[in-house]
């Protein structure tokens, strides 16, 4: 019972367990809404053609009761420092500076985002950076264990111990509660572990000290290195790149109609920097119905894009705020990809 940050944590606990790979395939996950975002909840009502408001608890609480079930995509995401699973959105720019800031009004519960949206559309801010992203008809291909990774950006261990085993699941190191030191490297296969960390020996992975995140092997490059040809790369100024794979961002959001809780589709809406406020008050005021999809166009100043995956490097000379499932995370490089039909959640 909560919002979309409690569906973030639980999910992500899931994914710090050794047996992860049982825990998805048994464990529903279910979703009762009661926080100031229901992403989700709005979309499993949604996706199954049942009302929510005015009473959006009462889907949910059926459908916990009947325990029936469906797939739901997820996407695993990379930063310089951590590994994590989202079930909803990534987001950089507007939508992203209206999730953080407005947490000040928290107190006026979802209508917080309604009064930040016109205090940012007011102040309207770009950031500079480049978008990679793979078409969604473009496979992924398995990343090349060989390619090598710059560490300075990751302030990596000065000695790494290295494990391979044949047919094992690779061990996702992220940031340790008692550790600075710990290194993540993305090799299909292998995990890396800083011998600082481990004493000199032993993957550590049942410390309890010491957070782990497993999950299914990642396709990507490393997130220093370069990406193979068939990305396509959008380079300069941005209002706001946001990245769904549910329909709903919240109650009243219709962010990506087309999308499914399944479709292994990650959709990926662009705001270029040229955009006016007139285009962008019109494009928030159909959030709520979905017609700000008739906006959208191939090229013109707000594009919506099926992919496969993305990366965002922002400039570092500004700053910004980054989002996942409407959590704030560290300002910089960002890359994601979809894992279809990973999850199980309820649905009425």
């Amino acid at each position: 019972v909560g919002g979309d940050g409690i569906v973030f944590e639980a999910i992500n606990g899931l994914f710090e367990r050794w047996d992860w790979s049982d825990v998805v395939k048994t464990i529903p996950i279910g979703v009762i809404p009661g926080g100031s975002g229901n992403g989700l909840a709005r979309s499993i009502a949604y996706h199954c053609s049942e009302p929510y408001l005015p009473s959006p608890t009462l889907p949910s609480a059926l459908a916990a009761v009947r325990q029936n079930c469906t797939t739901m995509d997820l996407v695993r995401v990379e930063t310089t420092s951590q590994i994590m699973f989202s079930f909803l959105s990534v987001g950089w720019g507007f939508l992203s500076d209206i999730d953080i800031e407005s947490e000040r009004l928290r107190v006026l519960g979802g209508q917080r985002f309604t009064v930040w949206s016109v205090a940012r559309l007011i102040g309207l801010r770009s950031y500079g950076g480049k978008l990679w992203y793979l078409p969604a008809d473009v496979p992924l291909t398995q990343a090349q264990p060989e390619r090598a990774c710059a560490g300075s950006a990751l302030d990596l261990p000065a000695e790494v111990h290295l494990e391979t085993q044949t047919g094992r699941q690779r061990l996702d190191s992220w940031y340790s509660a008692a550790s600075r030191r710990s290194a993540y490297f993305s090799a299909t296969g292998s995990s890396y572990q800083s011998t600082a960390d481990s004493g000199g020996g032993g993957e550590g992975a049942n410390d309890p000290d010491k957070p782990r995140m497993y999950g299914p092997a990642s396709q990507l490059p490393c997130l220093t290195a370069p990406l193979p040809s068939e990305w396509k790369c959008i380079e300069g100024r941005f209002v706001m790149v946001h990245a769904s794979y549910q329909t709903h961002l919240g109650e009243d959001c219709l962010f990506a109609p087309d999308a499914k809780l399944n479709d292994g589709t990650i959709w990926l809406l662009v705001v270029h920097g040229g955009t006016t406020r007139t285009q962008l008050l019109h494009f928030l005021l159909g959030l709520s119905t979905g017609a700000h999809a008739a906006m959208v166009q191939e090229g013109g100043p707000i594009e919506l894009i099926a992919v496969n995956a993305f990366r965002i490097e922002p400039d570092m000379s500004e700053q910004g705020y980054m989002t996942v499932d409407g959590e704030h995370v560290e300002y910089g490089p960002i890359q994601a990809e979809i894992f279809p039909r990973l999850a199980k959640v309820m649905v009425p």
